[in-house]
């Protein structure tokens, strides 16, 4: 059966179990939370020497590497049917499987024992986007493999789709948070946090509860963030654009330069910086089309990303179409230079700020 968010935790605080759950989605904060709390509420603690077992996988693992690859299903099989060992069940973690892991022998081998598992065992798969990219993890849950796993756990047990908080929801948390430990958060604040973490849930948690240990009352100001949190390669990025478009490319050498110190290699600076530029370029011809910024989004396939669209239309206000797509052109062939000549990297990504620097704005 398909459930929510909502629903999932509901059934948890009423102690409810089936015999198999499949956590899936991009929102890899929430999918191990929950999985913790069904592995808590199948097992106890002082139980799960002999009557838990957890598989860490990585998906698209190469068939021939054994630690890599779901356990083998005489294995899976003899624990799951066997009775546990002094308590009320058993309890099978297979972290981020991968059906396309398997033979097809095997993967049949696996939907057979998930259709039929016994009363007195828990068997929890969960599936991370563990590389990050929302366009491939789509295309993988869309495969035939995946699609199965999924029909099967829907016939036979739990599946919930744990997808990505929404702006607002990423925001309000960090908003209560501090509000639990004594402290206040802004709404532009909480905003500007959730930029520096790239709205990762796992990271919000935990530069929230440093913040809250270093302010202990009172307000957390935007210093304070600045102060305490490490701003993503993206974020530093969006600083770097805001020095050029105000005439201050000294101050956006400088953050290269802080970039470089903290050993971030010239590619991924390259593909940041570029994606921004991108990312600036289509906002304007959406503003130029007369489109909202959710419009522009929807029509990019930006998908759970409409919010790097709502910050760079604002940016964009300023800049002009002309302006936009001569930075892409130089960005463009500073790529095409890092990725064939032997020129030096830093060179090159410090040879494109400068010529965006000398365009008129």
């Amino acid at each position: 059966m398909k459930i929510t968010e909502q629903a999932l935790g509901a059934d948890i605080k009423k102690g409810q179990l089936a015999r198999l759950y499949l956590l899936y989605g991009e929102e890899d904060f929430l999918i191990r939370m929950y999985t913790d709390k069904l592995i808590s509420l199948a097992v106890s603690p002082e139980q799960r020497e002999m009557n838990f077992r957890k598989y860490s996988l990585v998906p698209g693992a190469d068939k021939g590497s054994r630690e890599d690859r779901p356990p083998k299903i005489d294995e899976l099989s003899d624990f799951a049917d066997s009775l546990p060992f002094f308590a009320e069940r058993k309890c099978v973690l297979l972290k981020n499987f991968d059906p396309d892991c398997l033979e097809k022998d095997e993967f049949e081998d696996y939907t057979a024992l998930l259709s039929d598992i016994p009363d007195s065992t828990v068997i929890i798969i969960t599936r991370e986007n563990v590389e990050g990219d929302p366009k491939k993890f789509k295309e993988k849950l869309g495969k035939a493999r995946m699609k199965k796993l999924i029909e099967t756990a829907d016939k036979n047990g739990i599946v919930c789709e744990l997808a990505q908080f929404s702006e607002a929801k990423t925001e309000g948390m960090a908003i209560a948070k501090c509000r639990r430990a004594g402290c206040e958060l802004s709404n532009a604040n909480a905003a500007y946090l959730s930029e520096c973490v790239g709205g990762s849930l796992s990271l919000l948690q935990t530069e929230t509860e440093k913040l809250c240990a270093y302010r202990q009352s009172g307000e957390i100001t935007r210093e304070d963030i600045d102060a305490l949190v490490p701003k993503r390669v993206e974020s530093n990025i969006y600083d770097l654009a805001k020095e050029l478009f105000s005439g201050r490319a000294g101050k956006a050498l400088k953050i290269l330069d802080a970039l470089f110190i903290q050993r971030v290699e010239p590619i991924i600076i390259m593909a940041a910086l570029s994606g921004h530029f991108v990312d600036l370029y289509r906002a304007k011809l959406g503003q130029s089309a007369r489109k909202s910024y959710s419009e522009a989004a929807a029509a990019l396939n930006y998908g759970r990303r409409a919010f790097v669209m709502k910050n760079t239309y604002s940016a964009a206000n300023k800049l002009s179409v002309t302006y936009l797509a001569d930075c892409v052109a130089i960005l463009y062939k500073a790529n095409r230079l890092l990725n064939s000549s032997k020129a030096d990297r830093r060179q090159l990504i410090e040879q494109a700020i400068v010529e965006i620097a000398a365009l008129p704005r």
